[in-house]
């Protein structure tokens, strides 16, 4: 841990598109939930982890871990956005990232990348022009994702702030798992890096 800022990870849903849960399939020794929590724990103090579907699997995963809080969203089904709610309702420090629980390949780096442009409200990563994840989010964004209503989306939020996008080289910003051949190719491309 380098930074006293929290990560809001979201791994509430139910994975419908894999046709099995995706959180603790395996990858590189461990679950896809624990790489994407560890890597930002490389950087981070705390992960505040959202869970929803299988949310008992999740807390007995992390349970021996204080820098991981799991907080249930019972009402999951009604979109991501309340789970964001949620999670960002229970952020302790001023900015904090916002990240998703299936993106096991984002690396410490990317997050002490965009602390570096902490200043404004959104510092969002790209890849050839596509956004991904995680977001670094103020204390004015924190708020005012607080105060709307749970159909709203965190595009509405982000629309009322300026938002600042970092070039990056790593495409894997952009890489979740949400269907069969996602982790199929995601064990492949580890594989081949691993013997390279």
């Amino acid at each position: 841990m380098e930074n006293n800022i929290d990560v809001v990870m979201l791994a509430a849903g139910a994975s419908r598109r894999m046709g099995k849960w995706k959180m603790t399939l395996p990858f590189a020794g461990r679950t896809i939930i624990e790489n994407s929590v560890y890597q930002a724990l490389a950087v981070c103090s705390r992960v505040i982890l959202v869970a929803g579907y299988r949310c008992r699997e999740l807390q007995k995963l992390f349970a021996a871990d204080r820098r991981v809080r799991v907080l249930v969203n019972d009402d999951y089904k009604r979109g991501m956005f309340s789970s964001v709610k949620l999670g960002t309702g229970a952020v302790g420090s001023e900015w904090f990232f916002l990240g998703l629980g299936d993106m096991p390949l984002v690396k410490p780096d990317i997050y002490r990348l965009l602390l570096k442009y902490k200043g404004t409200d959104a510092v969002i990563p790209k890849y050839h022009g596509k956004k991904g994840h995680p977001l670094l989010l103020s204390p004015r964004v924190k708020a005012a994702i607080l105060n709307y209503k749970n159909e709203s989306t965190l595009r509405d939020v982000l629309a009322d702030f300026p938002n600042l996008l970092i070039p990056v080289a790593a495409e894997n910003i952009l890489i979740d798992i949400d269907n069969p051949e996602d982790y199929e190719t995601l064990l492949h491309n580890n594989r081949a890096e691993a013997d390279s």
